[in-house]
């Protein structure tokens, strides 16, 4: 079976629309960029306190290729802020 892996080419937060905009690339995909939603993915994680949101969109901002590849797998955002609460 062949897997269908993206490559990232170039991505970033754009706040006006509240999304990361990814470029990315692929065996059978080299078109319109992916655009992912903060407000969407930010929404399905269960934060421990209000303020916990903004280690989302610190991530978002500063390394918007990170948050992109975590939003589009199941259950990544969240075990991010659980490791960040950790840490914290």
């Amino acid at each position: 079976m062949k897997r269908n892996n993206l490559y990232y080419l170039f991505g970033m937060y754009e706040p006006y629309i509240d999304s990361v905009i990814v470029n990315a690339i692929n065996d059978t995909y080299s078109g319109t960029p992916l655009t992912i939603s903060c407000e969407k993915c930010n929404s399905a994680v269960l934060l421990d306190t209000p303020d916990d949101i903004a280690y989302l969109y610190r991530l978002a901002q500063e390394n918007p290729l990170l948050y992109a590849e975590l939003a589009c797998k199941p259950n990544r955002l969240q075990e991010y802020m659980n490791a960040m609460n950790e840490f914290n």
